[in-house]
């Protein structure tokens, strides 16, 4: 149903045109115009003629719809972030993630409450709040670039066999199209675990993981104290360009203050026998002289499997150059390497020819 308000002393039929593109747009099948809130007209079917009608006209088995188009829930759902975000802009906490939970359907003009089917609700929070994320930066939430996260959901499918850990998660972009994947290729995925020490971004995050259809844990929580679960498979984009007042003992036994590479060694640490790790790293972990010893431990204890160097704009907001690395648990191996240009969102594309060539070096040919 579609209800168009007119205005005071105007004639019911100035509302047929805006019923019209209701329908297009959105599907809908009852039609009418309300004048004053008292007066209520109901369209043909092609929308071409009012007649009046006491009300609105209750649907078919009781009206229990649900809203299944995954487009329009984003833009429900997109519309309301931004309504939230208007409401409290200025202040310390932009977006409220009581309130993006909440945002689970709409409520018609009757009052009517019509829900977001659970698994549409799965996909259309993801993107709502990615697109909200790009558009500005009003809530203060950290999500990574959709295409990247769909990289590195493909880069480690074959792996999400078992359990997924993301240790710097933030509002869990990776873990969810790793996720997706999982479920569409029916890989076996049981559990995944995000961890972030951001608590409002961890409470936005487990707003998405209270509808995944995988079981999703997201804790508050320091992933380089805390007491960390090893995982089949690591998927990470941890922070960039950090140094620590303290030298920290690595895998090789050297020592190093910087951060890139002591995260770098945090989440390899965290890789079970024979797991793999897919991580969105800064550029300086493969060329700083102060990482030469560590890189070329991790080139014998480990197969380092795939860098793809991606150009400045792959991170929102940040002018720093990156690189896609994956890293598998096993024995030692060639290593495929890409520097990809402008082009990198085509080429990291589900059919792009770079992720492909990836793809195809580190499990082989697909069935």
């Amino acid at each position: 149903m579609e209800a168009k308000t007119a205005k005071t002393g105007s004639r019911p039929e100035v509302g047929l045109a805006a019923l019209a593109r209701a329908r297009d747009l959105l599907g809908t099948a009852d039609h009418y115009v309300v004048v004053d809130g008292t007066d209520w007209y109901r369209a043909d079917a092609g929308i071409q003629r009012l007649v009046r009608v006491d009300g609105p006209e209750p649907p078919p088995y009781g009206g229990r719809g649900e809203i299944a188009d995954v487009d329009f829930a984003v833009a429900l759902l997109s519309d309301e972030l931004w309504k939230v975000a208007d409401r409290h802009r200025g202040g310390e906490r932009p977006i409220d993630p009581e309130e993006f939970l909440k945002l689970a359907g709409f409520r018609t003009h009757t009052g009517a409450w019509v829900p977001i089917r659970k698994e549409t609700l799965w996909q259309a929070r993801r993107r709502a709040l990615v697109d909200f994320e790009r558009r500005g930066r009003e809530g203060g939430l950290f999500t990574s670039h959709k295409t990247i996260a769909r990289a590195v959901a493909e880069l480690a499918g074959a792996k999400l066999t078992e359990d997924l850990l993301d240790p710097f998660c933030g509002a869990g972009s990776f873990l969810w199209d790793a996720v997706e994947l999982a479920q569409r290729n029916g890989t076996g995925l049981r559990v995944a675990r995000g961890y972030d020490l951001d608590r409002r971004t961890v409470d936005v995050a487990r707003s998405i993981a209270e509808v995944s259809p995988v079981p999703v844990e997201v804790v508050a929580a320091d992933a380089l104290e805390a007491d960390l679960p090893r995982s089949a498979c690591v998927v990470s984009g941890p922070p960039f360009g950090l140094r620590f007042s303290e030298p920290h003992e690595l895998m090789d036994g050297s020592k190093t203050r910087n951060g890139d590479s002591l995260l770098l060694d945090r989440l390899l640490r965290l890789l079970k026998p024979g797991g793999r790790a897919v991580l969105h790293l800064s550029l300086n972990i493969t060329f700083r002289a102060d990482v030469e010893s560590y890189r070329r431990y991790l080139a014998t204890h480990f197969r380092v499997a795939a860098i793809l160097g991606l150009p400045n704009g792959a991170v929102p907001g940040a002018n720093v150059r990156t690189v896609l690395m994956v890293v598998d648990a096993s024995e030692p191996g060639d290593t495929f390497v890409a520097q990809l240009g402008e082009d990198w969102e085509t080429q990291l594309a589900p059919d792009g020819a770079a992720l492909q060539a990836a793809l195809k070096h580190i499990d082989g040919e697909r069935p």
